[in-house]
């Protein structure tokens, strides 16, 4: 049962790793008053989002992820998107198939 666990908190480290860029860029973009500077915050967001759908990250989840980063206060889309990841539970991690070079 333990060995469960662990394998959920691995789970859970490789999608903080993950977004963690795209989870900063959203911080600067809700605590940045000046227009141009969230411009140009909302430019890096672009370029990542796009790295990481290039990486194969799921782009609903993507969508949904970025949906709640914008406004933290929206439980809504704090909802859809983790019963968006409950629905997708299986050797995958945002799309990327953890075992897919064993087979």
């Amino acid at each position: 049962m333990w060995h469960y666990v662990i394998i959920i908190t691995f789970i859970d480290l490789i999608l903080i790793i993950m977004f963690s860029t795209l989870t900063n860029l959203y911080w600067f973009i809700r605590y940045t008053r000046i227009k141009s500077v969230k411009r140009k915050y909302y430019r890096l967001v672009t370029k990542e989002k796009k790295r990481l759908l290039e990486a194969g990250v799921d782009k609903e989840e993507l969508r949904l992820l970025c949906r709640h980063l914008s406004n933290l206060r929206n439980e809504r889309a704090e909802n859809r998107l983790i019963a968006y990841r409950k629905s997708r539970q299986s050797c995958q991690i945002s799309g990327v198939n953890l075992f897919s070079d064993l087979t």
